[in-house]
């Protein structure tokens, strides 16, 4: 009796904690890191400190745009992205109330914690990320990477200049060359994201970089774009606008080399893997901690 009731009690932990992996992932909620992640890289470059209640903010914003991507993609995700699309499916009833919970929340914050012209910024962003699910995905069927343009261009604006539009700082030098470089380097991890969906997006007649020249090609074009993204980085350490300590993240040169070069001789299913860890780790996790590591390290 109690050799069933302990299976019995472990099977119930393991599926608990498969739920919340499942949630964590397909939820929106391990990619909606990015937007804090972006904010800290950007702080540390800048040496700007960032308060608790601006990073909720910027974790909050790309919960919800992803989360209502995701939800509303829904029955496409049936042929590209199956486990996503069934976690979404278990959870549709309760998801207006959880996208009403994460509204009050945001409302709340900027309110109480930020400025007019910042709630003006962060309403365009929210508004912008909404359009692109609605409808202007569509224009990746008549513009080519259209797609991966819009969704590098709304992560890079909100993560270099929301810290500036919150202490109402003047836009110079620095934050121009700190987001052509965050742009240069996400825009291949946003296109990389493209190689498992060719198939579907040539279905939808989606002019995406992948479907237009293929997996090698694509691949090659990463590769350099991986590349020339240090350019502004390194003009703004020679410039003393940028501190010295920035040059340890070309280590992330080699990072994404590493999964580039893998994806050559691996499934749709291992891609869909690299790309929940190694590509989205690059920003959430490893940037941050390699810039203050650096930032000690030359202290």
């Amino acid at each position: 009796m109690s050799v069933t009731w302990n299976h019995k009690k472990k099977n119930f932990s393991l599926k608990y904690l498969s739920n919340i992996q499942d949630e964590l992932i397909y939820g929106g909620y391990y990619t909606a890191l990015g937007g804090p992640a972006f904010i800290i890289i950007t702080s540390i470059l800048t040496k700007v400190p960032i308060p608790i209640p601006l990073l909720i903010i910027s974790y909050l914003i790309p919960l919800m745009v992803y989360s209502y991507d995701y939800y509303k993609d829904m029955d496409k995700d049936k042929d590209t992205n199956i486990e996503r699309a069934a976690h979404f499916n278990k959870k549709s009833q309760i998801y207006p109330y959880l996208m009403i919970s994460y509204v009050i929340a945001l409302t709340t914050l900027l309110i109480v914690f930020t400025n007019i012209m910042m709630i003006s910024y962060i309403l365009i962003l929210i508004t912008v990320g909404v359009l692109y699910t609605l409808g202007s995905k569509k224009l990746t069927q008549k513009i080519p990477a259209f797609k991966n343009i819009y969704t590098t261009l709304t992560w890079t604006l909100a993560g270099t200049f929301t810290i500036a539009f919150y202490y109402s700082i003047q836009i110079n030098l620095t934050y121009i060359l700190i987001f052509i470089f965050l742009f240069l380097k996400f825009l291949p991890n946003t296109i990389f994201f493209d190689l498992k969906d060719i198939k579907s997006d040539q279905r939808e007649g989606l002019k995406t970089l992948p479907v237009i020249l293929g997996k090698q090609k694509t691949l090659k074009i990463l590769d350099i774009l991986n590349l020339i993204a240090f350019i502004p980085l390194f003009i703004g350490i020679y410039l003393k606008l940028i501190p010295l300590f920035a040059a340890s993240l070309i280590i992330f040169y080699f990072y994404s080399k590493y999964y580039l070069n893998k994806t050559n001789t691996i499934d749709n299913k291992e891609l869909r893997m690299i790309g929940n860890t190694l590509a989205d780790a690059e920003f959430i996790a490893w940037w941050p901690i390699v810039l203050l590591i650096g930032q000690l390290i030359f202290i």
